[in-house]
């Protein structure tokens, strides 16, 4: 959802095992710009949408399982669209981030890749679980350049990883222990990009209920401009 993109080139997922021992969600976010980049985030959530439902119940019972099945079917959903962009000769390949979590437990793990967030909300703070991984982090971690100039710079937008556009996929994982009254929020950075850390945490934590949550989000940066699309996902255990 967004003001200004005739297309929406995001999609989202949520899902739970008939067990209820596990849960899979996240977001995709298709390369701003590139071809078919609302075709490269739908494939990869159908992808990881038929490999769930294709798991055997009570199949996953821990974080290395977890990781090895996000591991292994975002991998072969990178090879599918990896080869329908060398197959149709796409000039600009399209490509989507991913930010994807699966709850084992009280264990949340969560699958990176690009620029879309996984933030945290305990004890009234919130923290960003993933690392975005564009240029503007890159330069700012490194301390090459200022936030505020990196920002700034034509570059600032580019992706140093995506799925789809190279044979070769990188995820990046992350391992982090729920407890009771956490609250986690999955976004595109349509969210982050109009609405300041500051104030996502505030109406994350003011929200009676997940829904609540994402319908206020959302219009929060809707109000600020909504240049991109926006995307979100709510879980509040």
């Amino acid at each position: 959802m967004g003001l200004v993109r005739a297309s929406n080139e995001d999609s989202f997922l949520c899902l739970e095992k008939k067990s209820g021992n596990a849960m899979l969600f996240g977001v995709a976010d298709g390369m701003g710009g590139h071809e078919f980049g609302e075709v490269a985030s739908y494939l990869v959530m159908r992808y990881m949408l038929d490999a769930w439902h294709k798991l055997p119940t009570n199949s996953i019972h821990n974080t290395d399982q977890a990781i090895d099945f996000l591991r292994f079917n975002l991998e072969k959903s990178n090879q599918h669209i990896y080869h329908v962009n060398k197959e149709l000769k796409i000039r600009w390949c399209m490509g989507t981030t991913v930010t994807m979590g699966m709850l084992v437990g009280n264990q949340l793990v969560v699958a990176q890749i690009g620029d879309s967030r996984c933030y945290k909300v305990s004890r009234k703070k919130m923290s960003q679980i993933t690392i975005d991984q564009s240029w503007q982090e890159e330069m700012v971690r490194n301390g090459i350049m200022s936030a505020q100039a990196a920002s700034n710079h034509p570059l600032s937008n580019m992706l140093t990883n995506c799925l789809g556009a190279k044979n070769a996929l990188s995820v990046e994982f992350s391992i982090d222990t729920v407890s009771e009254g956490d609250r986690y929020i999955f976004c595109s950075d349509g969210l982050n990009s109009m609405v300041d850390d500051e104030i996502i945490s505030k109406i994350c934590q003011e929200s009676s209920n997940p829904q609540k949550g994402v319908d206020e989000l959302i219009k929060a940066a809707l109000r600020n401009g909504g240049s991109d699309n926006v995307t979100v996902l709510c879980l509040y255990l």
